[in-house]
Formats: C-alpha cells, sequence, structure tokens
C-alpha cells in the first residue's frame, strides 16, 4: 500500500528528477516507510513510489521495482491478496523469486499472462508498467476501484498520473486550475463526478474502476474496460439457505486472504451490521476455523472505537455489546472538541474534493497508527449490494416489478396498518387510490426506521440545489445507461456500487486512512463475493421485513442478536447537527460572511449566507441540512486558503 507519480513526455522534455521528486514527495503521507524514483532519459519516462511496508518489510520490497532480466519497471499501489498461490503457479511454471512481495508476483504474471493476467488478482491496486522493450506503458486500476489514480494527458505533450489529485501542483508544465462546471456539479451532487471519471479541476481525470491505460511508441492513449460485474455473474443455489451457507463461506475466506501482513491489523467497528459482521468473523477465524490462514501477523484482533458521547450518532453502546458478545479487545477514540474545526479544515483541503459532511473518521486511523497498527479491516461496500440505504427501498418500493419479491412479501402485507410517510417536509398521500401505490408504502413504513425517514430527501436535494443555490448547473450528464438495464433489483444496487456511492465512498476512506499511512482491506469488496451477490434474487436480499437479509442470516451466532437485527444505520460520521450548532457554529458564520464567499461566480452567496445564518443563530442545524450547505463551505475551503 504505497503512493505512485509518473511522469511521460511526449515532446521531447527531460525528466527533472527534483521535480519527479517533488511530484512523489507530496505523497510521503502515504508511504512513510520509504520512498523511490526511476527515470528513462531516452524514452522521457520517471516513475515515483512512497512505500508503506506491509509485506517483506525488507529493503527487497522497494519501489520502482525491476522483474529479473529489468525489462520491466513497475510502480504499484495496493494489495494482491492470493499473491501466495499465484506465486506457487508461476514457480511451476519456472519463475524464480527474490522477495516475498506480492508486487514481484504482478511482474511475473504480467509477463507470463500479458494484460490478462488481472483477472487472476483478488485485490486492490493501482499501478503502471514500464516495458522497455515494447517501449509501451501498461496502467491499470482493480475492479471497484478501491485504490485511486489520477491522470492528465495533453496529446503531443505528456501523460501524467498520480495516486492523489492534490500532487499535480508539483509539476511546472501542468497548471491546476478548478473546473467551475465540475464543482458546479460536484456541489450539486457530491456523488457524480466519480462516477464519471472527473474531478473539481481542469483536464485531472480519474481512471475508472475496472480500467487499463496503454501507451505505446506512437504516444497513443488507449482505455479499456477490463471488468464489467454483469459479464461475471455465478450460478447460485435455488434454496435460500444454501444462498446464505455460500455467502458465509465466501465472506470468511475474503476475511482470511486480507489477513495476511507482516504487521499488525486492526478492525474498525461503529457497532453497526457491516463492521460487526467483519469483526464476528475475525473472532470467529481466530477461535475455530484457522484453517488455510497463511503469513499471519501476530497481532489482528483488536477493534477501534469512534465515539461521540452525548450525540444523536454516538454508537459506542452497540459497539460494546458486539466486545462483550465476541470477547474482544477494543480501543476507543474520542474526539477534541477545541480541535474541530482546525482539523476538519485541514482535512479538507489535503484531501482535494467535496465531501456531503465534513470529514472527521480520519481521526480512528490516526489512532491506529499512533498505536501501531497500519492495517484496517473495514465493512465498507455491503449496504450498496444489499439495500442498506433507506433510500433505496423507498426506489425499489415506488418502482418494484420483481414478481418474486412481491409474492413473498404479499403474505404479511394484509395486517401493516398504514402509516403516513413524511417525505421532504410533507406527508404523501395514495396516489390514484392505487393499491399497489399503497402497498409500497407499507414496505417503507417497514423497512425503514422511523428515525432516519426524514434523511434521505435526494431528489427534493436535487431539485432545491439546481433551482436555488447554483449559478450553472447542466444534469445532463447524470444519467447513465446502464442505469435502465436489467431488473429493478440489479438496477438499483448497480447503480450505487458502480456509478454513485460507491466510487465516491471509496475515495473518501482511501484518502481518510492514507492520510496517516494506514491501509484499509474490505472483505465486502471481494470480486468473488460482489459476483456472487449481484447474482442473487432481490428476495435474498431484502426478505421479511429486513434488508441485506443475506448478511444477517450468515451472521446468526457470530455477533449480538441486537445487531443482527438492527434497523436503523449510522455508520461511522460526523455528529455534523450538534457541532453546527456549537462548536464550528463561528466558523460557518464567519465563512458565509467573508468577502469570497457572498461574491461567488458559482452559487448565489448572498441567499446561502442569509439562511446558513438564520440556521446558525436559532442553532437549529440537522443532519438534512448540514448536508444541503456542506459541500458549498467545503468548496469555499479548498478555493480559498
Amino acid at each position: 500500500m504505497c503512493g505512485i507519480v509518473g511522469i511521460l513526455r511526449f515532446d521531447g522534455s527531460a525528466i527533472g528528477e527534483q521535480e519527479l521528486k517533488a511530484f512523489n514527495d507530496s505523497l510521503a503521507h502515504r508511504g512513510p516507510d520509504g520512498e523511490g524514483l526511476y527515470i528513462d532519459q531516452e524514452n522521457h519516462i520517471g516513475l515515483g513510489h512512497v512505500r508503506l511496508s506491509i509485506l517483506d518489510l525488507s529493503d527487497a520490497g522497494r519501489q520502482p521495482m525491476y522483474n529479473q532480466d529489468n525489462s520491466l519497471m513497475i510502480t504499484f499501489n495496493g494489495e494482491v491478496y492470493n499473491y501466495l498461490e499465484l506465486r506457487s503457479e508461476l514457480k511451476h511454471k519456472g519463475y524464480q523469486f527474490q522477495t516475498r512481495t506480492d508486487t514481484e508476483v504482478i511482474l511475473a504474471a504480467y509477463t507470463e499472462w500479458g494484460d490478462d493476467c488481472i483477472k487472476r488478482f483478488n485485490g486492490m491496486w493501482a499501478f503502471a508498467i514500464w516495458d522497455k522493450r515494447r517501449k509501451q506503458l501498461f496502467v491499470s486500476r482493480d475492479r471497484f476501484g478501491v485504490k485511486p489514480l489520477y491522470y492528465a494527458y495533453k496529446k503531443g505533450q505528456y501523460f501524467v498520473f498520480a495516486s492523489e489529485s492534490i500532487a499535480f501542483k508539483h509539476l511546472s508544465f501542468f497548471k491546476k486550475e478548478f473546473d467551475a462546471d465540475n464543482l458546479t456539479k460536484g456541489i450539486a451532487n457530491v456523488f457524480y463526478l466519480e462516477g464519471v471519471g472527473e474531478t473539481i479541476y481542469k483536464g485531472i481525470h480519474k481512471l475508472k474502476p475496472g480500467h487499463n491505460i496503454r501507451i505505446g511508441p506512437q504516444k497513443k492513449i488507449s482505455i479499456h474496460k477490463w471488468w464489467e460485474t454483469s459479464e461475471n455473474l455465478v450460478e447460485v443455489p435455488m434454496r435460500y439457505d444454501d444462498q446464505v451457507e455460500e455467502f458465509r463461506r465466501i465472506l470468511i475466506d475474503a476475511c482470511k486472504l486480507r489477513l495476511r501482513s507482516d504487521v499488525p491489523i486492526g478492525i474498525a467497528l461503529s457497532g453497526g451490521l457491516d463492521s460487526s459482521s467483519i469483526f464476528g468473523v475475525i473472532k470467529h477465524i481466530e477461535k475455530t476455523d484457522r484453517s488455510g490462514l497463511q503469513n499471519l501477523p501476530s497481532d489482528w484482533q483488536k477493534a477501534f472505537v469512534a465515539s461521540f458521547p452525548g450525540t444523536s450518532i454516538d454508537e459506542k453502546n452497540y459497539a460494546d455489546e458486539v466486545i462483550r458478545y465476541t470477547g474482544g479487545i477494543a480501543s476507543y477514540i474520542y474526539p477534541k472538541e477545541d480541535q474541530i474545526v482546525s482539523q476538519i479544515v485541514n482535512q479538507v483541503r489535503s484531501e482535494d474534493f467535496i465531501y456531503l459532511s465534513p470529514p472527521i473518521v480520519h481521526t480512528i486511523y490516526q489512532e491506529m497508527k499512533s498505536l501501531g497498527v497500519v492495517v484496517s479491516m473495514d465493512g465498507h461496500g455491503v449496504d450498496e449490494m444489499l439495500y442498506g440505504y433507506p433510500n433505496m427501498i423507498l426506489e425499489w418500493a415506488q418502482d418494484e416489478q420483481d414478481s418474486m419479491l412481491s409474492h413473498s412479501l404479499m403474505k404479511t402485507w394484509s395486517d401493516i396498518t398504514l402509516k403516513e410517510i413524511e417525505n421532504g417536509g410533507k406527508v404523501l398521500t395514495q396516489n390514484n387510490g392505487s393499491g399497489n401505490n399503497s402497498m409500497y408504502r407499507r414496505l417503507y413504513d417497514n423497512l425503514i426506521p422511523d428515525s432516519l425517514k426524514l434523511t434521505y430527501r435526494k431528489w427534493s436535494y436535487q431539485k432545491q440545489i439546481e433551482s436555488k443555490y447554483l449559478k450553472r448547473y447542466s444534469n445532463s450528464e447524470l444519467t447513465c445507461k446502464e442505469w435502465a438495464q436489467d431488473k429493478l433489483h440489479y438496477r438499483i444496487p448497480y447503480r450505487k456500487f458502480h456509478l454513485d456511492s460507491i466510487p465516491t465512498l471509496l475515495r473518501n476512506w482511501d484518502s481518510a486512512s492514507m492520510q496517516h499511512g494506514v491501509e484499509i482491506r474490505m472483505p465486502f469488496m471481494d470480486y468473488r463475493l460482489v459476483s456472487y451477490v449481484f447474482s442473487l434474487p432481490g428476495n435474498a436480499k431484502v426478505r421479511n421485513y429486513f434488508s441485506k437479509s443475506i448478511l444477517r442470516d450468515a451472521m446468526k451466532g457470530f455477533i449480538p442478536e441486537g445487531i443482527r437485527t438492527r434497523k436503523d444505520k449510522i455508520g461511522i460520521n460526523a455528529p455534523t447537527a450538534e457541532w453546527f450548532n456549537h462548536p464550528m457554529n463561528a466558523f460557518l458564520m464567519d465563512a458565509v460572511h467573508s468577502r469570497s464567499f457572498m461574491k461567488s461566480d458559482i452559487w448565489n452567496g448572498q441567499l446561502l449566507c442569509k439562511e446558513i445564518e438564520d440556521l446558525c443563530h436559532k442553532k437549529t442545524w440537522t443532519l438534512d441540512t448540514s448536508n444541503i450547505y456542506w459541500p458549498y463551505i467545503n468548496a469555499w475551503i479548498l478555493m480559498h486558503p
């Protein structure tokens, strides 16, 4: 796990060693354990690497790394978890290895199988391989984009890449400046830019998940999509109980693979279903199922819990319940109120993009690193696949056409009392007396906890932002042809997982952890589990008025029943309502009254100032209002350091 950079010049310019070093050093937080540069002036290419040592901690694991005949050079960020199996297979083919790294395995695999080697990898990665003989650069990003890769390309002049967009300011030949249109789109929908491979900066793009770039001697860039989930579906058992068993088997194996490390591993535990499931599986492996474990560190069972005492989002009591049930050990992280503003402002400036809410989760990884833990096992990715978000249920309830799900739920709909559902501050009434609409509203009532029914106003937010605050906005690109494909129970999670939530959330978590030199591993993002879940019928995902049904049933006996059957969802988030009303109140007032905020040519500063000022004076901030207004404050911090 590291940071990588690269410069390829097409105009005959030399690679400046100091410039490449500055480019590379800007990512030192991602790799505090070492750095390396490679320059080939004859071919006008330079590669850089900063190292976070996870496997083979010796100097033999340094990068950029040559293969044995010096024909290939790689700079690599990520982990290939099945490297031991691939190494064994390649040894039988005659390859020899000088290190214990997965990096060397990638080089041998590329030599043996070419571009197709990535289809054999189970892991997360962004890497670039320079082939000296063929004078070709091959760049690849993992299936789902767990690891980031930003790039800029100008025909006839250059191709450059880096693990973070912040690095591009160190290039003399590239002018890093904001893209007003993309800023507007990013404020209107914080999940938009990642899904289409764009950033808030002109000319800086993001290689999409499951894509490769190849640049040959002709100096032309070719981008190829090598992974499509819908083309990699699998056969699933017919019986639900068998589906659950197979889900559990894959998840346990995904965890075992991700326990391979030469450094300590911790678990980020919120007390919600997802992170509790990962912790429960880890404890199950520790106590009863160590079969197949290889390269296991001595320290790999400790949980880290972020607590926000006295706020509406504090989940410490749930995390404590998991710790007691599993017999685990936990370390607790508490925010320091007098440091909240400075921490958030510094984090926004270092991470170079727009959040929906203030970034605060980095404190978990800061604590991990201070205690010598540099790998974290996290529970990200399963909500989007299994209808973990209430707004997904609402969308399904409104448009559902899957007869199998309808049949399985109609048996118990008859005894449900119809309730009034508030959405966007208004009470919904029956639509023309439609019986189906009534049923779907009952489904919504029983799947979504009351505490969250006012939190998900996606469509009203969008309409409000477009018409009221932003001075320029076009949503013509906010649709994607994949959104309308296949059955609804496949389409909704497909969009969330591949185009909407996951790309942005992966970016956020990678940045938050790597700011402190901590690697996140995500068992739910194992491609075998993803392909399996997307192959399941809808009634394995939503069942008996529970979302994420197959995960809940797979975790029987692994976690406490009260956690397994929780319907409310909080996750590891900042208590924005409480913070905006108190420790951040004065900062918000100063921000919106600044001349630069009031005179912005992107948003209506006067209107926003008036509304934010009113919320600050009355101290009536809520989660909803903070999510509406924070992206503007976030953008202002970035634009006016």
